[in-house]
C-alpha cells in the first residue's frame, strides 16, 4: 500500500473508524460516480468479470447505467466494516442489495424499461483502499460469498441484477450463472468411486453392480 508520512493528519492506517466514514461518504455519492474528485487519479474498479477500469472508464460507465434512475427506491445494504489485517489502509464490507426496477435501465446500446420486478442479490463482499489524501484508489466488489441465496442464481453485481430481472441473456459465459462443466462434473463425481473402488481391492473386498449385486474387481485369468 502506498506510504504515509508519519504524524500526517489524514493518517488512517488501522483506523476503523475514518476508514469507515471514508467508505461510507464514497457509498452516498455513487461510490464516486456523482463526485469522481473522492477518487484518486490512479483509481481502479476491479470486479471479479470487469475491470480493471480507470477513474475515467469507470465513471463514465457509471453515468451511462444510470443506476439511480432505474431503481430510485434500491438499497444496497452495507453492512459489517472491517480494517484489512495486512492493508491497514483497506476497508472490507458486504452487502445484501435489494432493487425495484422502476426506471429505464441503460446497458451498453440496450435499455430496458420499468419491470416494477423486485430483486434481492446474495451476500457480496466489497473492499475499498485508501490513499494519505483519502481518496480511494481500489475499489472492489461483486464477490459472491453464498450462490444459493437471492434471485440471480449466484451472480453478482450488474449482471446478478440484469439476469435476476430477466432483461437479457448475456452473450458470455461469466455473465450467466455458475455451470459445472463435464470435466468437473466427471472429476467431482467419478474420481470418488474409483477411489473407493480402489480401497475396496486394496482390502480384497468386492465392488458392487448397480444392482446391488457384488461383482470381482479383478477378473481371473
Amino acid at each position: 500500500y502506498p506510504e504515509f508520512e508519519t504524524g500526517d493528519s489524514t493518517n488512517i492506517l488501522g483506523n476503523e473508524d475514518k476508514l469507515k466514514e471514508l467508505a461510507i461518504n464514497l457509498i452516498c455519492n455513487e461510490l464516486g460516480g456523482d463526485n469522481p474528485d473522492l477518487l484518486s487519479d490512479d483509481f481502479q474498479f476491479l470486479f471479479p468479470v470487469v475491470g480493471p477500469l480507470t477513474k475515467q472508464q469507470f465513471v463514465e460507465a457509471f453515468s451511462q447505467f444510470k443506476v439511480r434512475d432505474a431503481f430510485p427506491t434500491s438499497s444496497a445494504n452495507f453492512y459489517n466494516f472491517r480494517v484489512d489485517p495486512l492493508e491497514p489502509n483497506r476497508i472490507w464490507f458486504m452487502s445484501r442489495g435489494a432493487y425495484e426496477h422502476l426506471g429505464t435501465l441503460n446497458l451498453g446500446p440496450s435499455k430496458f424499461p420499468a419491470t416494477n420486478k423486485r430483486v434481492c442479490l446474495p451476500p457480496q463482499c466489497f473492499s475499498m483502499s485508501f490513499d494519505a489524501q483519502g481518496k480511494c484508489y481500489k475499489l472492489t466488489g461483486g464477490y459472491n460469498v453464498d450462490r444459493s441465496a437471492g434471485d440471480s442464481d449466484g451472480l453478482g453485481g450488474m449482471f446478478g441484477i440484469v439476469h435476476a430481472l430477466g432483461l437479457m441473456k448475456l452473450p458470455f459465459a461469466e455473465g450467466r450463472p455458475w455451470k459445472r462443466s463435464l470435466m468437473w462434473e466427471a472429476f467431482s463425481l467419478r474420481v470418488p468411486q474409483i477411489a473407493d473402488d480402489w480401497k475396496r481391492l486394496s482390502s480384497g473386498e468386492s465392488a458392487q453392480d448397480s444392482h446391488g449385486e457384488e461383482k470381482p474387481l479383478l477378473k481371473s485369468k
